[in-house]
C-alpha cells in the first residue's frame, strides 16, 4: 500500500500529516508527530488502520491522485502557516 502524503512542519517543531487521497474519499487519514521519525510511523500506522477499514467495511481504497491533483490545504484554518510542506509517499 503506496499514497502521498503531505507533511506540514510547524514552528514548535511538531510535524501534522495528512494522506489527501483517503480523506478526499471519507478515510479518516490525518495523523502527526514531535519528529520526522514519529510522523512517519504514525503515517504508516494510519494506512495499516485505513487498510483494516477497507477490508472490513468492503470499501474500496481509492486510486492515488496526481501530484497535481494534491490540495496542499490542511483544512484547518485555525493553524498558523507551516514552516515548510514536504510531499512523499509512504508505503506499509
Amino acid at each position: 500500500m503506496n499514497y502521498v502524503a503531505v507533511f506540514y512542519y510547524e514552528k514548535n517543531g511538531r510535524i501534522h500529516v495528512r494522506f489527501p487521497s483517503l480523506i478526499k474519499a471519507g478515510f479518516p487519514a490525518s495523523t502527526g508527530g514531535n519528529n520526522k521519525r514519529e510522523a512517519l510511523a504514525a503515517a504508516k500506522d494510519v494506512l495499516a488502520i485505513v487498510r483494516g477499514i477497507s477490508e472490513k467495511d468492503k470499501k474500496p481504497l481509492p486510486y492515488e491522485l496526481k501530484l497535481e491533483e494534491i490540495n496542499v490545504s490542511r483544512g484547518f484554518d485555525d493553524l498558523a502557516e507551516p514552516l515548510r510542506i514536504e510531499i512523499k509517499h509512504v508505503t506499509i
